[in-house]
């Protein structure tokens, strides 16, 4: 069938409305669900009555762009992502273009949403015996033998791959995973690039958006915030009020010892008459539920009032009280231990994320953002080169490239205190003796520099030399590996690992083949490298820029502040641009939700990769904001081992007989 009779075909179908079915109709009457409590049962929106609002709207036809957004684990994939995609292919028998964040998603998608759905239904027989992903291959499109296409398109990729495509109907989702410009377009986004297929079709396309609600800035929630902004109102049962209970209204948990004792407590209550709602009164107002847009009101007599806000978008959102897969008590089980987490800050933001429906707040790291002129207003009276008096220690990191050497000495006090006594560069002569050999040049011009140490203040003779220099592996490493070996146990390699130098592996364990973890600090492992015969320091990259922002936030004075050597502020104006060059971000990625890293907006940033370095290897040297240890490693090492590495290093913090003594005390022998 070509685009001539699918048109055709589609216009038809408009001609005799009454022979197509409304998507609500299409889903009671085809739609088997494949998995779950309701397994091989067939699809009813009396389980979830936000879905009969939510096609009540599709089916009126007054909308082009349909957006849903609303807890996990709600039934919105099928709702609102699966039930739309294939009614447009088999009752409508039209062509649709499936929108996702990337083609490995497009895989996962036919296999776990839609086949087993469509293998569920009378519409098995329309599957392609022949052609791509027929028999399990790569999924890019399926023609079904009712004629018409289902295309798969990502937001990567060339733009082209979106250019050459027409259709009426586009289905999104994972949305906030595409809200990326192209890399070689930068005229408008995918999303808006997927909608731009759609133009031939004018007010009859189609478009429908589905993702969980990210960041306020994320595209799910832009798109509710200017379209419709639909909410579901509910009659309390007790007072009649039209009321939209949300998360403070879920109360009994907090009062709870126990998370048994808040699941069996916890209820919803209405925020008019202050009634608590038993189960059966929640699910007979989720029944009973109207659905409001913008401006829009009930009246006394329970008329909707007011008229919808002049936009083609209808967008809804859902909340945890029209979630009816869950009781009130699961919900305030749920909250009851996101109260108690370790980690309070990301529980809260998964309770905001995946179970209220509403975008996550702004971070604390985001009081890491930093200007230029913070940065050079941190001076203190302490000329360049002196050592504060006082200080416990004093570390050294190095950033390497190919022509320069970038460099920063720092000293440590009580509670973390750090003052950045000296920072330079060294040229790195790599035209005339070639990177290998400039690079191993220029770092023992640093080590002669590190040898001579720098001046105490308060009168001290003997100058510091620092007790640690990390030096940045990342390039050239052989070369450092080198260069640590002979240079002995004050040197050590570091390698950064973060999400944004890492795009499949995250900082998480250790990578380096054959490595054995000798110490876990925060932040950083420290690993022994047999074949290499040195330690490796790998080091969270986001964890301690991040750190490093919090210690250029601190007030001067304070404990745990980082302050700089007397200047005109201007002669800091690059290392300050070096420490602002990148900006902590947050960004929705398919599969693993809102993730945070560290993106460059300027290119020169060495002397924040040195810093963050120095800083790491204070934490190793004792500086510390609160009295902590370094945990040992889970794995407990043969005492050989340790035996070898200290002949072989004679590193400070393998010490085998306190280990030995330590590990019986942990085992209470």
């Amino acid at each position: 069938m070509n685009w001539a009779q699918h048109d055709l075909r589609w216009f038809l179908a408009q001609a005799r409305p009454s022979k197509l079915r409304t998507m609500r109709e299409f889903a009671e009457q085809e739609i088997i669900i494949p998995s779950g409590p309701f397994a091989g049962r067939r699809f009813r929106v009396a389980r979830q009555p936000y879905t009969a609002l939510w096609f009540q709207e599709i089916d009126s036809g007054r909308w082009s762009r349909c957006v849903a957004t609303g807890p996990t684990q709600s039934g919105k994939t099928l709702s609102c992502f699966v039930i739309p995609l294939l009614y447009h292919l088999f009752e409508m028998g039209e062509t649709v273009i499936c929108g996702l964040p990337d083609m490995d998603m497009a895989g996962d998608k036919w296999r776990e949403d839609l086949l087993p759905v469509i293998e569920r239904s009378r519409y098995r027989d329309l599957m392609p015996s022949h052609g791509g992903g027929s028999r399990g291959g790569r999924v890019e499109s399926f023609q079904f033998t009712n004629g018409a296409t289902l295309k798969f398109m990502s937001g990567g990729g060339s733009d082209k791959s979106r250019a050459g495509f027409t259709s009426r109907v586009v289905v999104i989702t994972e949305t906030d995973g595409m809200d990326r410009p192209g890399s070689s377009s930068r005229e408008s986004d995918k999303v808006t690039q997927l909608e731009a297929r759609t133009r031939a079709f004018g007010s009859s396309k189609r478009i429908y958006m589905e993702c969980t609600v990210s960041t306020e800035a994320g595209r799910i929630w832009q798109e509710y915030l200017h379209g419709t902004k639909s909410r579901i109102v509910l009659p309390c049962p007790v007072c009649r009020a039209w009321i939209a209970p949300e998360r403070e209204h879920l109360t009994g948990w907090q009062g709870a010892d126990s998370l048994l004792a808040a699941r069996a407590t916890a209820a919803f209550a209405c925020p008019s008459c202050g009634d608590v709602w038993s189960s059966d009164q929640r699910t007979l107002a989720n029944s009973e539920g109207r659905l409001l847009h913008e401006g829009q009101s009930i009246d006394e007599q329970g008329n909707v009032v007011g008229q919808p806000p002049d936009t083609d978008t209808f967008a809804f959102r859902w909340s945890a009280v029209n979630n009816l897969f869950l009781s009130a008590g699961d919900l305030g089980g749920d909250e009851w231990r996101a109260s108690r987490s370790p980690d309070e800050e990301n529980a809260e933001r998964e309770m905001r994320q995946f179970v209220w429906t509403l975008p996550i707040l702004p971070q604390k790291w985001e009081q890491t953002a930093l200007e230029v002129a913070e940065i050079t207003a941190r001076i203190t009276a302490l000329p360049r080169g002196q050592v504060p008096a006082g200080v416990k220690w004093l570390t050294a990191a190095v950033d390497i490239g190919k022509y320069l050497l970038h460099w920063v000495v720092v000293s440590w006090g009580e509670n973390a205190t750090g003052h950045v006594v000296d920072y330079g560069r060294i040229e790195v002569a790599s035209d005339d003796l070639g990177v290998e050999q400039a690079i191993f040049v220029a770092l023992k011009q640093f080590r002669d520099q590190v040898a001579q140490g720098w001046t105490l203040s308060g009168g001290v003779a003997t100058p510091k030399i620092p007790d640690m220099v990390w030096i940045d592996a990342g390039y050239m490493t052989e070369v450092v590996y080198a260069f640590c070996r002979q240079e002995g146990k004050r040197y050590r390699p570091a390698i950064g690992r973060g999400a944004a130098q890492q795009h499949r592996q995250w900082y998480n364990r250790p990578t380096q083949t054959g490595s054995i973890v000798r110490l876990i600090g925060e932040g950083f492992h420290i690993n022994w490298l047999p074949a290499e015969k040195l330690f490796l320091a790998e080091v969270d990259a986001d964890h301690w820029k991040t750190w490093v922002h919090l210690r250029l936030n601190t007030p001067v004075g304070q404990p745990g502040a980082m302050s700089l050597y007397q200047a005109v502020p201007h002669e800091h104006l690059s290392l300050a641009k070096h420490l602002t060059a990148e900006r902590k971000t947050e960004e929705f990625v398919a599969g693993k939700g809102v993730v945070t890293k560290w993106e460059r907006v300027r290119r020169q940033n060495h002397w924040f990769d040195a810093l963050y370095n120095a800083c790491a290897a204070g934490y190793l040297c004792g500086a510390r904001l609160v009295t902590e240890s370094i945990r040992p490693p889970k794995r407990r090492p043969a005492a050989s081992e340790y035996q070898a590495a200290c002949r072989a290093d004679g590193s400070p913090w393998i010490d085998t007989q306190r280990w030995r003594q330590s590990e019986k005390q942990r085992l209470g022998r």
